[in-house]
């Protein structure tokens, strides 16, 4: 019998934990500190726009799992990535930098060994850390690695999916979720991050594909199946007794567009529809659901986990904590953001910072001649960021442009590696979506010239 069934029958404890019963927001640290060190489960779905899921209005039956998350957990209603395009942007989520401070914005830019990472801090305070990723940009010589006891790279397709695949799809990273669990003694407390990539790929085998045939469809398809896959790491966790002293995030390096200022994917620009994500928290304790209004970023998420294991974090963090906010111990205000998109990966791309708060977003574009070259959305009745009020609003794009100038201007010693060497494999796989230019060809030798035949003479 598991550990959560015997404690029902412990009558001392009974009116203590309700075995089962809502906890209440001013019970939930002490429930934590009796844990003690839980572990630690991030679970990050490339490409998953917030509104594509369930505790986000999504269509119905997309994402039933993230819905029980959500149920008996806590709901972020307004987190921003800090980029559309995931080097950067998880780079932000695993270190707590903006883009401006850590300074990744290029294909062949790497994180520098002297970032420090939510995976070193953790494993610093006896946490054994596992990764299971298949993105590309995560590779190991990009330096997102730092910190990681296993990571694990899956390679290969599946065979329940039928189209090609360019990355290991949802049942490969399962598989490798299962031997990392079953082999680590359960004694220590571990922080697992798990890296889908279906979403991106709008990958899933047939009987999840019944959300529609066009590309909206497909989408929805696969995010029905990355959230099958989350349902199997959950319940695997709970078969092996760890379910109920784990801690489960569900998080999203970026959305995606389906039209939206005249774009379809990501990694275009850093407005609404690529950096609106989802962000929900599964504690290892049923509490009354939560639903924070307040809007929250990315950049937010490794101290609130290192606050729910109970460390403290580092100085060089630039997010804070969203536990005190959700449990209502801070006042509800909106967190101001940042994002950067920094190299025009596609043709259709800008070179993008933007900064948000609660009333408007006011994006630049920094490549040459672009047009327009701002842009100002009041967020307050175009949430979507639909009308570009630059030009018609005079004087109201004062305040953010100042507060993005000032941020920028701030950025200090960059923690970036240039010049990474990308590993071939990797390179043709990224070369295939799109993310890098073909190699440049060797010229064509010139056939060689032909002497001319030696003029016969006339006898004389």
């Amino acid at each position: 019998m598991r550990r959560a069934r015997r404690g029902c029958a412990v009558v001392a404890l009974t009116a203590l934990l309700a075995c089962g019963a809502e906890v209440a927001p001013d019970r939930v640290r002490p429930r934590l500190a009796e844990i003690g060190s839980p572990n630690l489960v991030l679970v990050v779905v490339d490409t998953l726009r917030a509104d594509a899921t369930s505790p986000y209005g999504g269509p119905a039956g997309v994402t039933p799992e993230l819905a029980r998350w959500a149920a008996r957990g806590i709901v972020f209603e307004r987190a921003l990535a800090q980029s559309s395009w995931t080097k950067i942007s998880m780079a932000s989520l695993l270190t707590s930098l903006w883009p401006r401070t850590h300074g990744l914005r290029e294909a062949r830019d790497g994180l520098d060994d002297a970032a420090l990472t939510l995976a070193e801090v953790l494993r610093e305070a006896g946490y054994a850390t596992f990764c299971v990723q298949t993105n590309g940009w995560l590779h190991p010589s990009f330096g997102l690695h730092q910190g990681f006891d296993r990571y694990r790279f899956p390679s290969g397709g599946s065979a329940v999916v039928p189209q090609p695949s360019v990355w290991a799809h949802a049942d490969r990273v399962y598989d490798e979720v299962q031997r990392l669990i079953e082999s680590h003694d359960p004694a220590r407390p571990f922080f697992l991050y798990l890296h889908f990539m279906d979403v991106h790929q709008y990958a899933a085998p047939p009987e999840f594909r019944r959300f529609g045939s066009d590309r909206r469809g497909a989408y929805l398809a696969a995010v029905r199946w990355v959230d099958d896959a989350v349902e199997r790491v959950r319940r695997l966790l709970d078969h092996r007794d760890l379910l109920d002293r784990s801690v489960l995030v569900l998080a999203s390096d970026h959305g995606e567009a389906f039209g939206e200022h005249g774009v379809f994917g990501h990694a275009r620009n850093v407005l609404a529809p690529v950096v609106a994500v989802p962000l929900v928290v599964r504690l290892p304790f049923a509490v009354a659901p939560v639903r924070v209004a307040a809007q929250v970023r990315n950049l937010d998420l490794a101290p609130t986990l290192l606050e729910l294991a109970g460390l403290p974090a580092p100085s060089a963090f630039e997010g804070s904590s969203l536990l005190p906010l959700a449990l209502g111990e801070q006042p509800p205000a909106d967190r101001p953001s940042f994002a950067a998109l920094g190299e025009r990966l596609f043709p259709d791309a800008h070179v993008q910072h933007a900064y948000t708060d609660a009333d408007w977003t006011f994006a630049r574009n920094l490549e040459p001649g672009a047009d327009p070259a701002e842009l100002l959305f009041d967020r307050r009745v175009d949430p979507g960021e639909n009308v570009n009020l630059i030009g018609l609003e005079p004087g109201a794009g004062d305040e953010p442009r100042a507060a993005l100038d000032a941020h920028l201007a701030a950025a200090g010693d960059l923690l970036r590696r240039r010049g990474v060497r990308i590993d071939p494999a990797i390179a043709e796989r990224l070369r295939a979506l799109g993310y890098l230019p073909d190699p440049p060809q060797p010229p064509t030798p010139r056939p060689a010239a032909t002497p001319p035949a030696p003029r016969s003479r006339a006898p004389r």
